[in-house]
């Protein structure tokens, strides 16, 4: 397993608890509430990939206004307006509604276009609001993680959740975790003693991973995974 080729998120510590980083070309969700550390995980990701690995990396945000995103991304230094210039990581805003046909369309036009090696969805679970059958929810999902693997790309989907008094958390697109190659929780609260926040890798595939939960720090140079006790 240590031999798996990697994509390094460069994000400090946390690349330590998964073998140097996710598995290249994978699909992966990155779970938590509100408040947690999900939007400035991704960014981190994209940022490190284009000024450290010379990746260059799309975000695909929900959200409406993505200056928003800019400006919350400079609290970090972090200078995304210069990179989208640059075309060295593209922002992509993206409507509720929109089909995977028309979706598939756009990325595969981007991605060759600009040479994507990273994309980032913030987040996904925005594209099942109006779903109410779980079928078309297992069914939407798994024709977008199959449209990431068929592009060669490495993927992070951020899903919202709520987490009880306990840590557990859970979502409305739970099936997301059987159908990524890894699942990561951010926990905004202390989990098991660890921290007031905590980071927890449940699964990663073909990856001998920390399996418990290990404190991180949201500073203001972003996310930093602090050594396992």
């Amino acid at each position: 397993m240590g031999m798996m080729e990697r994509c390094p998120t460069g994000i400090v510590g946390f690349d330590k608890i998964c073998q140097g980083g996710f598995v290249r070309n994978s699909s992966n969700v990155l779970i938590g509430g509100p408040g947690s550390g999900k939007s400035t995980f991704l960014l981190q990701f994209l940022w490190n990939g284009a000024t450290k690995f010379n990746e260059n990396g799309l975000y695909c945000s929900f959200e409406p206004d993505i200056v928003e995103t800019f400006k919350d991304a400079s609290m970090f230094g972090w200078d995304f307006t210069s990179l989208n210039e640059q075309e060295r990581v593209k922002f992509l805003r993206l409507s509720p509604s929109t089909s995977i046909g028309d979706l598939r369309a756009e990325l595969t036009k981007l991605v060759a276009k600009y040479d994507i090696r990273r994309i980032c969805f913030d987040p996904v679970s925005a594209m099942i609001l109006t779903q109410n059958e779980g079928s078309k929810v297992r069914e939407i999902l798994f024709d977008l993680v199959s449209l990431m693997n068929r592009l060669n790309v490495t993927t992070i989907l951020s899903d919202e959740a709520d987490e009880d008094s306990e840590g557990k958390i859970g979502s409305r697109t739970d099936v997301i975790k059987f159908l990524t190659d890894s699942v990561t929780t951010l926990h905004s609260s202390g989990l098991s003693g660890v921290g007031d926040r905590a980071v927890r890798v449940i699964k990663m595939r073909r990856t001998n991973h920390s399996r418990g939960p290990v404190g991180m720090q949201i500073s203001g140079k972003g996310i930093e995974v602090l050594p396992e006790a």
